[in-house]
């Protein structure tokens, strides 16, 4: 998981993961602890909650 903090707005989060497969992110979303966790979002987060899913469009080279 990687958290970013919006630079123009402080207090505006960006979380992300990267998974491996549709079928690990389905996994992790099935998990106890990852439902609590959006069931708290609502309450925890003001202004609400975005998701987005997005796609990797190039691998940094070593």
């Amino acid at each position: 998981m990687v958290l970013q903090e919006d630079r123009a707005k402080p207090g505006r989060f960006i979380f992300y993961e990267v998974f491996a497969s549709q079928a690990d992110f389905d996994a992790h979303n099935a998990t106890a602890y990852v439902q609590e966790w959006f069931a708290k979002l609502p309450e925890l987060a003001e202004g609400g909650v975005e998701v987005m899913r997005m796609a990797i469009l190039d691998v940094p080279r070593k």
